[in-house]
């Protein structure tokens, strides 16, 4: 007898209350998208996310988790900062992953890439600076320049990660660093059953992110690019904590259906939409559909 996972009946639920063909049918991944879902959840992000501005999933290593589980991945890329490195980061977002780093290491250079980047204030580092652009496009960045690229949870918003990588491997210099942690799924879509690509289809685009694609299609990218792999690590059960934390607040929302329909009846498309990531989530990954992935990958030097 088959029996429904909870990712299943979750999708069945959404299936019932709302029209999820207007989501999965629509175009989200635009520039404009991107930019839209940005700025109407930047204060979601800072309530109900993170008080310091980081935009990421915590990476919970303890058996609690922790206010300094938000730090593992800025802290991962600091361990490849040296003296006076030039840093690039890729979609910086609000910002806070550069000005953490910034100041862990004031005798280096930032530069962050982002379609909306945050303006500088006085208090903030003077070794960093934003630049308001398409981080496919780094042509005002000198190749063979930089000696740290970082992308946390932004390069899944592209939907040709080949053109980023080769912009990505001209700009480092040789044996220079470009770390990601991002999400990706275990197999290809079209792999899994319906619902399941129904799951992931929502969750792309209630993000405004291109469709997630498989961890072997991202390896595939990287080395096209002319990157050599350093290692590549799976971190999906240590998100699960906050995963969760995240699944419990749209539960709120999403076990009561007048409150489902009147909330993204009233609420602004972009903003509501967060609500079916964080209540699809946690079951998406703890039933193994996905990774959240740390790939470590370099420009290594040629062979004379």
């Amino acid at each position: 007898m088959n029996t429904e996972s909870v990712l299943e009946k979750k999708v069945k639920r959404i299936e019932s209350l709302l029209d999820i063909s207007k989501i999965i049918d629509r175009e989200a991944n635009s520039a404009k998208d991107i930019r839209k879902y940005f700025r109407v959840n930047h204060l979601a992000y800072k309530m109900f996310h993170s008080d310091m501005g980081f935009m990421h999933f915590r990476v919970t290593k303890g058996d609690k988790i922790s206010s300094e589980d938000i730090l593992y991945q800025p802290n991962v890329i600091s361990s490849y900062i040296g003296k006076g490195a030039t840093v690039v980061e890729l979609g910086p977002g609000q910002g806070s992953n550069s000005f953490y780093l910034a100041k862990k290491h004031p005798d280096a250079s930032f530069i962050g890439v982002d379609l909306n980047p945050p303006k500088l204030k006085k208090s903030d580092p003077k070794n960093v600076k934003f630049y308001k652009h398409d981080y496919s496009d780094l042509s005002f960045i000198e190749s063979n320049s930089v000696d740290v690229v970082f992308g946390i949870e932004t390069i899944v918003y592209c939907s040709d990660k080949t053109k980023v990588f080769r912009e990505v491997a001209r700009i480092l210099k040789e044996n220079g660093i470009f770390t990601v942690h991002d999400y990706a799924l275990v197999h290809p879509l079209e792999s899994y059953a319906p619902y399941e690509q129904t799951a992931m289809k929502l969750i792309s685009k209630c993000g405004a992110s291109a469709l997630i694609e498989s961890a072997e299609a991202w390896s595939s990218y990287l080395k096209e690019a002319g990157l050599t792999e350093v290692k590549t690590t799976d971190l999906h059960k240590e998100t699960l904590p906050d995963l969760k934390q995240l699944e419990h607040k749209a539960d709120h929302i999403m076990k009561k259906d007048l409150r489902v329909k009147l909330t993204f009846a009233l609420l602004p498309y972009h903003f509501v939409n967060n609500i079916l990531i964080g209540w699809l989530g946690y079951d998406a990954c703890k039933e193994g559909l996905g990774y959240y992935n740390e790939w470590i990958y370099t420009k290594a030097k040629k062979e004379v």
